[in-house]
């Protein structure tokens, strides 16, 4: 086996990880969703286990730990872009994808940290075959019990019922761009492009390429609103070993995001 020349020489434990996010404001009882990079932290005694362990430690049996579960290769392949892939395959994934399934379907995109929390005990998933939620916690059923298939960051979807619950975003070593929640900004400022949308989707006639509206999503102009956000003071930041670690409010990030995105131009 080939040895490597990097040595660990700092490392995060369970106890280490909540004092840090307890300091930043993460409490019993909140409903948080969650963003998180593993790699930022460096090492971790435990790896995402130890972060999962942590985060529901504080918020106890009253909070809620959300996640976003997002497939990002059931979609419709026309819009692919990283990579995107030659017009002759499109009829052949809209064939063979498989069907989203909530428990076996590969989201690895999403991280580490996501896939132990989609695996917990106890964990509820919404339905969406795309846009999933996966949640931990006293009002995980409340939050996956409706999902739309049209426009899944909109009304009828777990993000909205966060919105309801007063939830918290914690972003730990990834930036604003990561940020699920201002999806729902986006719907509520109505700025964005409409696309016909597809997923594979097992139906009561077996399996199904199935169409669906949405908006065409745009995550990077969430930075900017995220500077608004920390020029207003309503982000609280503090980092833990090498992570950059922000925690702020659902609400005030939508809030911000709708006035932001409806000044520009930006279907």
């Amino acid at each position: 086996m080939k040895s490597s020349n990097r040595v660990i020489r700092q490392m995060l434990t369970k106890e280490q990880l909540k004092e840090q996010l307890s300091l930043l404001g993460v409490k019993e009882g909140m409903t948080l969703m969650v963003h998180a990079s593993m790699k930022s932290f460096g090492y971790v005694c435990g790896g995402s286990e130890t972060l999962i362990d942590a985060v529901l430690e504080l918020l106890g049996y009253e909070g809620t730990l959300v996640v976003p579960l997002q497939s990002s290769d059931n979609t419709e392949p026309s819009y692919w872009q990283n990579p995107p892939i030659d017009v002759s395959l499109y009829p052949e994934v809209r064939k063979h994808h498989p069907a989203f399934h909530m428990h076996h379907s590969d989201c690895s995109n999403m991280g580490v940290f996501v896939e132990g929390v989609r695996h917990r005990e106890g964990c509820i998933i919404s339905s969406h075959p795309n846009a999933a939620f996966a949640s931990v916690g006293k009002y995980a059923r409340f939050i996956c019990r409706k999902h739309d298939l049209s426009f899944p960051f909109a009304e009828n979807s777990p993000l909205k019922a966060c919105v309801d619950l007063k939830a918290h975003v914690l972003l730990l070593g990834v930036g604003f761009d990561r940020c699920t929640g201002l999806h729902y900004a986006e719907h509520l400022s109505k700025q964005r492009a409409i696309l016909l949308q597809g997923s594979a989707m097992d139906t009561s006639e077996g399996r199904k390429w199935v169409k669906y509206l949405d908006y065409n999503h745009d995550s990077d102009d969430f930075v900017y609103i995220g500077e608004i956000m920390r020029k207003k003071n309503m982000v609280k930041e503090a980092s833990i070993q090498t992570s950059v670690c922000q925690l702020f409010s659902l609400e005030d990030a939508v809030k911000e995001g709708v006035i932001w995105l409806s000044k520009q131009n930006v279907s």
